[in-house]
């Protein structure tokens, strides 16, 4: 089933959970962005042997050593996603890291398949448009959260918080329930396969920041801005009426963020909001961060929704694991931003 004959859902009723994921059960680390094993061979599979120290079966697809500034073709990557979301053994898909093209893949992806036998897609970055497209197009919920060489191949180990709620998220059948900054974090750049060879230094964290009051319940969408910005228009954008939005970027000017915001708006994107959540900016300092959150004080605070800023998503260390698709509510009031409903069964 591929775009000639798929029919997007439009996230329309309750969404399809994937079964929670348990010691034993088989994912496969999947590339449909940029090349992975290429950049850094150790890294890879220091993120390999951690799944695998974590209890799981994993395999690696094809396109792991695929070189150039994508990792194969978009056919090529599709088929890999697509083998694995035929298997029924594979329980998860891990996605290798981000980049630009994963929107190529969109067309010739088995959306059916993941339809008739849920199961858990995790990334973020690039990884935006094929989660996005899988929550649109299946009706399944998708998960915003690591990929396996930034932040599952951190040496010695994933960060402590990035591990907690992605096993959290992915391994139990409760609600996440309430989410909380965590205690540090982290900026620090040190070169993969050649300084990566210590743990990162960490600095407290300065907390979460509401820009907007109020409340609101709705659920919960998003991911990386620029790349959720090249699926408007398309049959793989998900219905963002009513949602809480969560949106981050790595964009090195506030200008081209104004502009994926101003874009956003136009779209009809955030019309009807139940709330908006808004990720740290990538390794540019305080300065750009104040510099962000007057941005969106600016466009959003009149609108009649809350908006929570500085959160740990997307391009950040530590980073929460989102579900798409799932209910979530925030409250200026009593500072909560909760997870209300399960993401696995």
């Amino acid at each position: 089933m591929t775009s000639d004959n798929h029919r997007c859902a439009g996230c329309a009723g309750v969404p399809a959970l994937p079964p929670r994921l348990a010691p034993g059960d088989t994912l496969v680390v999947c590339t449909p962005s940029g090349p992975g094993a290429p950049i850094a061979a150790e890294r890879f599979a220091r993120g390999v042997r951690w799944l695998e120290r974590a209890g799981f079966d994993v395999r690696v697809g094809g396109q792991a050593h695929a070189t150039g500034y994508a990792a194969g073709s978009a056919r090529e990557r599709a088929e890999e996603l697509n083998t694995a979301l035929r298997d029924p053994e594979v329980r998860g898909i891990v996605t290798a890291i981000g980049g630009y093209n994963a929107n190529g893949v969109l067309p010739y992806l088995d959306f059916a398949a993941l339809a008739d036998r849920p199961r858990v897609l995790l990334g973020y970055s690039d990884v935006t448009a094929l989660l996005l497209a899988a929550y649109a197009c299946s009706n399944v919920v998708t998960f915003h959260g690591p990929t396996l060489m930034p932040e599952l191949a951190e040496y010695p180990a994933p960060l402590p918080y990035t591990e907690a709620s992605l096993l959290g998220t992915l391994c139990r059948p409760d609600p996440p329930g309430g989410l909380t900054a965590p205690p540090d974090w982290t900026e620090e750049l040190l070169r993969w396969d050649s300084e990566d060879v210590r743990p990162r230094r960490m600095r407290e964290h300065p907390g979460w920041r509401w820009l907007s009051g109020g409340t609101g319940t709705g659920r919960l969408v998003g991911g990386n801005l620029d790349t959720l910005c090249a699926l408007l228009g398309t049959p793989y954008a998900p219905c963002l009426r009513g949602a809480v939005l969560f949106w981050e970027s790595c964009a090195e000017s506030i200008a081209v963020i104004d502009r994926g915001l101003c874009q956003l708006d136009a779209a009809g994107g955030t019309a009807g909001l139940a709330g908006m959540v808004v990720g740290r900016s990538f390794r540019k300092g305080e300065e750009f961060e104040r510099d962000l959150r007057a941005l969106v004080a600016e466009r959003y605070a009149g609108r009649g929704f809350p908006v929570l800023a500085g959160v740990d998503i997307g391009h950040t260390d530590p980073m929460l694991t989102l579900p798409i698709g799932v209910r979530a509510r925030l409250d200026s009031g009593s500072s909560a931003f909760e997870v209300t409903d399960r993401a696995v069964r």
